[in-house]
């Protein structure tokens, strides 16, 4: 799938619809999960490098915290320690699908790349907010 640079809304809804396949599917989800932990790890090397100003790097902070906790709550979810409303997984699931794909309204390798997918996890994050305190303050 190929986006017009800067359409949030067609990336956000060709994430979303994809996300509903995923919701319950154990082998997807956890593939996913691997994905997106590697992709953690390249936004690790990006926070690190010198070459980000300060400001990208607050931001590429922000996203990395975000989404490690929502990644927590998917593993969770996956080893069956967590539950979740189906519209509130396909949304977990939509921001690391979204974070995962190299191709959404900003490609990856731009030099905003990573803005779209920061605005997609934290809104989803500001939207699962309940989910992520209760998920917090898991005994």
């Amino acid at each position: 799938m190929e986006f017009t640079p800067g359409d949030f809304k067609s990336a956000y809804t060709y994430f979303h619809r994809q996300a509903l396949d995923l919701v319950g599917d154990e082998k997807a989800q956890q593939e996913l999960l691997v994905r997106a932990e590697i992709g953690l790890a390249h936004l690790t090397q990006d926070i690190a490098s010198t070459e980000s100003s300060d400001i990208e790097r607050e931001a590429e902070l922000v996203l990395y915290f975000k989404l490690k906790q929502l990644l927590e709550m998917l593993r969770a979810l996956y080893q069956k320690k967590f539950e979740m409303h189906t519209e509130q997984e396909q949304l977990l699931l939509t921001a690391v699908l979204y974070f995962t794909s190299p191709v959404d309204a900003l490609p990856d390798d731009n030099v905003l790349g990573l803005f779209d997918d920061a605005q997609i996890v934290e809104t989803i994050y500001e939207e699962l907010a309940a989910d992520v305190d209760r998920f917090q303050h898991m005994e």
